[in-house]
Order: structure tokens, then C-alpha cells, then sequence
């Protein structure tokens, strides 16, 4: 869940990216800082180590992102003087989320046990009964607890074909 300061942040940084026609661009950098936080220990203990000058944050940031926006630079000046540098990654979410509201786009979630690879990708979207599928953001979550198979949320719903959900089913089923 973002703080309510991590949504505002978004929010202005949103709005003035649609002002100057750079709402592209901003949209690359929060998605390389998303993917960077929800990859990356190191990451995550560099934005909340206290230790760390926010200077050495905003370089070891900025050089992470390749052709940085000006706007990006921009927000991480003024969270470093607000010193909320640490909140970039909420932002970042609250930013995507933003972006696909403003777009149409829906995401889906599919959780496997090991990562998925574009023609499996592809087969799960023409799985998924939507006009389009370009509106369609698919995010992969892998978790090896699921033993094998996979989880598929999407639009308020789930279908849970995972190897650990039908060993459960089977254990109820035996039990019974």
C-alpha cells in the first residue's frame, strides 16, 4: 500500500509529465525504478540506509536509469530536500498505476514457481477473454511455494491451477 504523500508525489509528477508531453519517458523511468525495487535487495537497502549520502543516492539512482527524463531528476531532487527519498519506489507504483488508468490498461498478475518467457506470456494473454490485448499489462510474480503450475488475477478474479492448490484439493478430498 502507498503512503498518501508516495500518491501526491505521483500525482503532480503525472500531471506535469502530461503538460510537457513527457509522460512517456517519466512512465520508462518509474517502470526501471518498479522493476529495480521489487528485484533488487540492494536497491531497497540503498533507498532506506541512512548511512548513505542522498547525493550517492540520487547518482547510484540515475545511473541505474539509462536516458533519465529531466522530470525524474527533478522528483528525486525535491525528495532528497524533503528527504523522502525512500519513498521513490511507492511513488513509482502510484505513477504506473496512474499511467494505466489514463491508458486503459488492465493488469493481470500470473504467479509461477520458475519465471515465464514471451510465447508463454503470449499464450496467457489469448487465454485471458479481453477485445484487446494490447490494453493488457501482464506482470509475472514467481513464487516457488506454488510448486509448479500457476495463479492468474485479472479483473477482480482468480483461476489457481498450481501444483499446491491440487495437492490441497486432494488432501480435503481424501480427508473427506
Amino acid at each position: 500500500m502507498q503512503s498518501r504523500a508516495a500518491i501526491r508525489y505521483a500525482k503532480a509528477i503525472f500531471e506535469i509529465a502530461i503538460e510537457e508531453n513527457a509522460i512517456e519517458n517519466v512512465f520508462t523511468d518509474m517502470n526501471i525504478i518498479d522493476s529495480l525495487s521489487n528485484d533488487s535487495l540492494d536497491f531497497r537497502n540503498l533507498l532506506t540506509n541512512s548511512q548513505i549520502k542522498y547525493q550517492d543516492k540520487k547518482n547510484a539512482i540515475l545511473s541505474l536509469i539509462k536516458g533519465y527524463s529531466g522530470l525524474t531528476v527533478k522528483l528525486i531532487d525535491l525528495l532528497i530536500n524533503n528527504k523522502r527519498v525512500y519513498i521513490v519506489n511507492d511513488i513509482a507504483k502510484s505513477f504506473i498505476q496512474l499511467y494505466n488508468r489514463h491508458n486503459d490498461i488492465k493488469e493481470a498478475v500470473v504467479i509461477t514457481a520458475t519465471p515465464i518467457n514471451k510465447d508463454l506470456e503470449e499464450k496467457i494473454l489469448s487465454k485471458i477473454n479481453v477485445a484487446d490485448i494490447k490494453s493488457i499489462n501482464l506482470k509475472n510474480i514467481v513464487d516457488p511455494s506454488i510448486l509448479g503450475g500457476f495463479i492468474i488475477r485479472f479483473d477482480g478474479k482468480e483461476y489457481n491451477a498450481s501444483v499446491k492448490q491440487n495437492l490441497n484439493n486432494l488432501k480435503t478430498e481424501l480427508t473427506n
